[in-house]
């Protein structure tokens, strides 16, 4: 498995230092770059020696999927832009949040909402095709968004939906805060496609200091991807007061607990 962050690109030579495999930034934040602003994030991103393997943050806030407002023809024009970006950046999933773009408003029919969302997905799913590219639902908690809060509703839709592009994202601290169990990951099977990991208690970066119930828990996903037969990124979405501090602490972290579920196959 690789392992990433989620920050923005002017970080990648940092990341590159402190050993990770690639770096996770924001499709909606790049797509908004001027192509003075873009050819220079390339630039960096290049000389780093990382790829920008993931994407997340997919739809700006102004472009809503879901409501009254909906215009696919604007969905359409922005996600071909905004997937070409990601492409020449060497992207592979593209995750699909986008709580303020999904989120139901106040008295709209769901049985819409729910076909609004398979109408975007579709088109998305079209489009990343050419692209080559795959996009991962995340479930959001309730309290950033409103439909799709759990890993199971998200792998009903996507097995529903049968789309060649679209898959399932597991996020440790939305699972935590609905009470899912890391089992559901497994669950996925062939449609988990990416992963996001932070300490939950505060959204941090996960650390050695952290409680051994915590600690556990880090081993506990590496221990139930592995059994899965996962083999794709785990990337930290998390806060950082000191990014090249705590993401290294976090590297050694994770790297041993991976290490520690490879030791434990070989005795």
């Amino acid at each position: 498995m690789k392992l990433g962050i989620c920050t923005n690109l002017e970080n990648s030579g940092l990341l590159a230092e402190l050993g990770f495999d690639y770096i996770e930034t924001g499709l909606a934040a790049v797509s908004a770059m001027s192509q003075e602003e873009f050819a220079q994030a390339q630039n960096s991103l290049e000389c780093s020696g990382l790829r920008c393997e993931a994407m997340n943050g997919m739809l700006p806030g102004t472009l809503p999927v879901v409501g009254e407002a909906v215009e696919l023809k604007r969905v359409e024009a922005y996600l071909g832009t905004a997937f070409a970006r990601a492409h020449a950046l060497g992207a592979e999933v593209i995750v699909f949040g986008s709580g303020g773009s999904r989120r139901v408003p106040e008295g709209f029919p769901w049985p819409r909402a729910w076909r609004q969302l398979r109408e975007y997905l579709s088109l998305a799913d079209s489009l990343a095709g050419a692209y080559d590219l795959q996009i991962a639902i995340e479930p959001l908690r309730r309290e950033e968004c409103n439909i799709l809060s759990r890993v199971s509703e998200a792998v009903e839709l996507t097995a529903v939906l049968e789309l060649p592009h679209v898959g399932v994202l597991g996020d440790t601290y939305h699972m935590r805060s609905e009470g899912e169990p890391l089992s559901a990951l497994a669950d996925a099977g062939e449609l988990l496609c990416h992963v996001h990991i932070a300490c939950p208690e505060g959204r941090r970066f996960p650390q050695e200091k952290d409680s051994e119930d915590l600690r556990e828990g880090y081993q506990g996903l590496f221990q139930v991807l592995e059994a899965a037969g996962y083999n794709g990124r785990v990337s930290i979405e998390a806060g950082a007061q000191q990014l090249a501090e705590e993401g290294a602490a976090s590297l050694r972290l994770l790297r041993a607990r991976m290490g520690q579920l490879a030791e434990g196959k070989r005795t």
